[in-house]
This record gives C-alpha cells, sequence and structure tokens, in this order.
C-alpha cells in the first residue's frame, strides 16, 4: 500500500502538457523576431521571462518544501523515542490541551495525558516502519480504565492496517497516522513562522512610535 502511494508522484510526472512544444516553438520564433527588430527589447522580454520562470519554479518549491518540511526537518524515522514522544507535546498544545508526561517503567503505558475542558485523553506514541496492528490498538484500549480517561489516541510514524482501524472505530480510539501527524507539524511549524513574522512587524512598529514620539 505505501509502494503504491510512492509511485503516484512518478505516475504524474509522465502525464505532461502535450502543447508543451507547441509553446516553446512559438516562445522561440518571438524571441528571435524581437531580437531581429530590436536588441533592447529582446533582452526585456527575456529577462521578464526568465523572473517569470524563475518566480513559478520557487512558488512550487515553497509549496512543496512547505508540504515536506516536517519530515526532512525534524526527521522522523530517526528520532529516539523520547524525542519523538517529546515532538508531539507542542502539537496538542496547539490544539489548547494541556499536556503532562507519564511516569513509570511499565512495557505499555501512556506517553502522554491531556486535559481539556474537564476531558482527559491519554497517548500512546508507536514509532516504527511496519504498520500498527490491531493488537497494539487492543492493548492501548485496555489501558482506559486505569487512567479514566475518555479519549484515547495512538500516534504512529507509520500507518494503520485496515484490522487496526476496524477495531479503533469500533473502540471510538483517534487514530493519528503519519500523513495526519505531517499535516500536524506543517500546521504548527506554519503558525511559528507566521507568529514571528507578526512579532517582527509589531517591534518594528514600536520602535517607529518610539522614535516619533517628542517625549522621548
Amino acid at each position: 500500500m505505501r509502494k503504491g502511494r510512492d509511485n503516484m508522484p512518478a505516475l504524474k510526472r509522465k502525464q505532461r502538457n502535450p502543447l508543451i512544444p507547441i509553446y516553446l516553438f512559438l516562445t522561440t520564433y518571438v524571441l528571435v523576431q524581437l531580437y531581429n527588430y530590436s536588441f533592447t527589447l529582446f533582452g526585456f522580454v527575456l529577462a521578464a521571462l526568465l523572473s517569470s520562470i524563475g518566480l513559478v519554479k520557487l512558488l512550487k518549491t515553497s509549496k512543496w518544501v512547505s508540504q515536506h518540511l516536517s519530515t526532512e526537518l525534524l526527521n522522523i524515522d530517526e528520532l529516539p523515542e523520547r524525542e519523538f514522544q517529546q515532538m508531539l507535546v507542542p502539537l496538542f498544545q496547539k490544539q489548547g490541551y494541556s499536556v503532562s508526561k507519564t511516569k513509570g517503567n511499565r512495557k505499555l503505558q501512556p506517553d502522554l495525558i491531556l486535559r481539556k475542558k474537564g476531558l482527559k485523553a491519554i497517548v500512546v506514541a508507536k514509532r516504527q516502519q511496519n504498520q500498527v496492528g490491531s493488537s497494539f490498538v487492543h492493548d492501548v484500549i485496555a489501558l482506559n480504565p486505569l487512567y479514566q480517561a475518555k479519549r484515547t489516541i495512538i500516534v504512529t510514524n507509520s500507518h494503520y492496517t485496515k484490522a487496526a482501524k476496524r477495531v479503533a472505530r469500533a473502540n471510538k480510539v483517534i487514530l493519528i497516522d503519519r500523513d495526519l501527524l505531517d499535516a500536524m507539524l506543517d500546521s504548527y511549524l506554519e503558525q511559528k513562522r507566521t507568529h514571528r513574522i507578526i512579532q517582527r512587524v509589531r517591534t518594528l512598529l514600536v520602535k517607529q512610535e518610539v522614535k516619533g514620539d517628542p517625549q522621548q
């Protein structure tokens, strides 16, 4: 199933616009005519054309980087277990939860305890290469009575088997797979970047107000 997803971008790249050769021919023809007519005009049009192409490439690259920033920046698959768990803390805090870590040496226990408006939830992080199966979901569900949690969340850097998804749906367990985790990370990182920009603008405005204040 993972292989099928990985092959999808390759299939899309093969489906190129059949009109591209015509566009290239017309562009080349126009540039040649401009060169013969006026070298200055030719240079201006060529510079504008190259700038436009560069801008489009930059926008596409920026969008791709934004979509894959979490995977490339954090390298989730290589994170140690504790760092993987720690990475989840700000993601849930962004959603309004207060987050606390559990203590103990039990083989299977919640990694995080979430609380929000009287709701208590447990989070179990499962970092592995293979898909998470239904047996693990059953084991996590068994933790609910011990922690008196109203909600159970499992987070993985991988994906879940169909059987695991069926068990989760039947027991109202929230499953966060690699795709959703990446989306949460991208949203969090984008918010951080936006926050920094806002802070810089505010700082700049304050400095300008201070300079313009005659009492200072």
